[in-house]
C-alpha cells in the first residue's frame, strides 16, 4: 500500500514540476506579424511617436550617445509615392540594423543577410530613404513606375545621429499596391 501511495505522489510531482517547468522557461517562439498588426500611420507619426525614446536617451547619455537600438518595433502600414531610386545601404544603417538584429532577434541573419538596399519613398514632398530587401527592390523596379503610391509595412529598429537630428532606421517587411 505505501509503495502505490509513493508512486502515485511520485507521479504527481513529477507531472507538476514538468508542467510548471514548461511554462516557466524563457524565450518562446515569436508569433509572426500579421497585416492586421501594422497599424495605418506616416512616417512623420512613426518619428513623433519615437522622440520620447530619444529624450530619454539623451538624459541618460546627458546628450552623448549617437545610436539609438530599440525592441519596440512599432508596425506600420505607411503609403508612400515610390521615387524610383535605389542605393546601397548606408553604413549606419547598416550598423543599426546589425546591432538590433544581435540584441532582439533570434536569428540575426534574416534581418542583416536580405536587407541591403534602401529606396526613396515620398510622403507629402519629402523624400525618405527606407531600407528593404534587396529582391524587393528588384521587385519595385520591375512592378512599379516611379510615382506609384505603394503601402510599406515597415518596423522601426532605432535611429542615429547625423549631424544635430536624428534619422529613424524603418525596415520595410514587405509592400503591396495601394488600394
Amino acid at each position: 500500500m505505501k509503495s502505490v501511495q509513493l508512486w502515485v505522489l511520485l507521479a504527481l510531482m513529477l507531472g507538476g514540476t514538468v508542467t510548471f517547468g514548461q511554462d516557466s522557461m524563457g524565450a518562446r517562439p515569436k508569433k509572426a506579424r500579421t497585416p492586421e498588426d501594422y497599424k495605418p500611420r506616416t512616417l512623420k507619426e512613426i518619428e513623433t511617436a519615437g522622440k520620447p525614446l530619444l529624450d530619454e536617451l539623451k538624459r541618460d547619455t546627458q546628450g552623448g550617445a549617437t545610436t539609438l537600438i530599440h525592441g519596440d518595433l512599432f508596425p506600420s502600414r505607411v503609403r508612400l509615392v515610390y521615387k524610383g531610386s535605389v542605393r546601397p545601404l548606408t553604413p549606419n544603417r547598416k550598423a543599426i540594423i546589425s546591432q538590433w538584429a544581435q540584441r532582439y532577434a533570434g536569428y540575426p541573419e534574416h534581418y542583416t543577410v536580405p536587407y541591403t538596399s534602401e529606396v526613396l519613398f515620398a510622403e507629402n514632398g519629402v523624400n525618405r530613404w527606407l531600407v528593404v530587401k534587396t529582391d524587393d527592390s528588384v521587385a519595385f523596379r520591375n512592378k512599379l513606375r516611379r510615382g506609384a503610391v505603394v503601402d510599406l509595412y515597415l518596423i522601426r529598429l532605432g535611429a542615429f545621429k547625423s549631424g544635430t537630428s536624428w534619422k529613424w532606421v524603418l525596415l520595410a517587411e514587405k509592400f503591396a499596391g495601394a488600394k
